[in-house]
């Protein structure tokens, strides 16, 4: 009986993460989100971690500096953290024949699925998280927003095991 109490705690708290709205509730919203334009070129970015209970974890800044060919996205991430330790992302985006952009990255499993509608951009992926000395798999429902022309907000939450497991918000600024 414990056992399936416990499954049914998991398996509502995976549903739970899964509940957010879908990116079509901003259909029509402005500024338009295109990801081809807000990440071509530079951006700079500025954000916190905060663990599952809202207390900050890490500050962070970021440049992101990316190019589109008309096709294709490559995008370069470096990240300064509060605690001086640096980390470099390049990721590589395709939109496909629906609309949906996939993305590959070393630290992702597999693939990110995105799809934008309005002023919203949301990704789906799983993570490798090396933190804290320790290596955690994790689900990530990453959302975008333009905030004005040039400002995007970026809120993403990551969940292990169906639990939350922390978040992370930032604002990015494109030159």
């Amino acid at each position: 009986m414990r056992v399936l109490a416990i499954l049914s705690i998991g398996a509502l708290a995976a549903l739970s993460a899964c509940a957010r709205q879908p990116v079509t509730a901003f259909s029509g919203r402005a500024p338009t989100f295109k990801v081809e334009d807000f990440y071509n070129g530079h951006s700079r970015g500025y954000g916190f971690f905060f663990d599952r209970n809202g207390n900050v974890v890490k500050q962070f800044t970021a440049d992101e500096n990316g190019m589109w060919d008309g096709t294709t996205l490559r995008l370069h991430e470096h990240y300064l953290f509060s605690d001086g330790k640096t980390q470099d992302r390049d990721w590589t985006f395709q939109r496909d024949a629906s609309g949906t952009w996939i993305g590959h990255t070393p630290d992702v499993v597999g693939v990110t699925r995105g799809q934008t509608a309005g002023n919203a951009y949301r990704m789906h992926y799983v993570f490798n998280l090396a933190s804290s000395g320790s290596n955690h798999t994790l689900t990530f429902d990453d959302w975008q927003w333009m905030v004005a022309p040039k400002i995007m907000m970026n809120r993403a939450w990551g969940t292990k095991l169906g639990f939350e497991f922390g978040e992370i918000e930032a604002t990015f600024i494109h030159d």
